[in-house]
């Protein structure tokens, strides 16, 4: 049985790491597991990563940043996941399409409309949709913490504030999105890798 799961939060919830520990868990029972990052993880995807990311940009209007985000996430799905997913083997995947609600959304001021953008994800993923989507809250002040040491992209750069509202938009999107289960990961990191592999008993062998 193939499964498809996004790990998505708040910048320095530990998404990646957390990622690369569900992965090689997977791999160890056996799963042939692909590990994805938005945006990259193609060709387009980690060019449009550069543009999307770099300070250099500077400022972008969110509809920019969200039909880019999405552009990106158009050929993960339909070159790398969906193939993937057709061959019985396993996403894990780092962000998801929660993640253009919230930043562009929810969170930017001001934001583009909720619904507008859960069309948008239709159209980008068709019937290709996490199976499970694990959002990894931490409250900001956690977040900046874990983020101090290393350099900001262009969106983690913005202010506290920002930020803030980053946290609560993904928690308002994760109950409008069914899919969607909330994570504390404030916790240590071996709490919250054990809850994200019981969250896929049901799909792993």
């Amino acid at each position: 049985m193939s499964c498809y799961v996004a790990l998505d939060g708040p910048d320095g919830c530990g998404k990646s790491s957390q990622a690369v520990a569900l992965s090689a868990f997977l791999r160890a029972r056996g799963l042939v597991v692909h590990h994805v990052r938005e945006p990259g993880s193609t060709p387009v995807g980690e060019a449009l990563r550069q543009l999307l990311l770099s300070p250099q940009t500077g400022e972008l209007r969110p509809i920019t940043e969200a039909l880019l985000f999405s552009a990106a996430r158009a050929e993960l799905v339909a070159n790398v996941i969906a193939p993937a997913l057709q061959r019985g083997e396993w996403v894990v995947a780092e962000r998801c399409y929660l993640s253009t609600v919230v930043y562009q959304g929810l969170a930017s001021r001001p934001g583009l409309p909720v619904d507008w953008l859960f069309d948008l994800t239709r159209a980008v993923h068709g019937a290709c949709l996490p199976d499970l989507l694990c959002v990894l809250d931490v409250p900001s002040a956690v977040s900046h913490a874990r983020r101090a040491a290393r350099t900001h992209d262009r969106i983690e750069a913005r202010g506290a504030d920002y930020h803030e509202r980053v946290r609560q938009g993904y928690l308002q999107a994760a109950a409008l999105e069914p899919r969607a289960r909330v994570i504390d990961a404030s916790r240590s990191f071996a709490e919250v890798q054990a809850e994200l592999q019981r969250a896929l008993a049901r799909w792993s062998p």
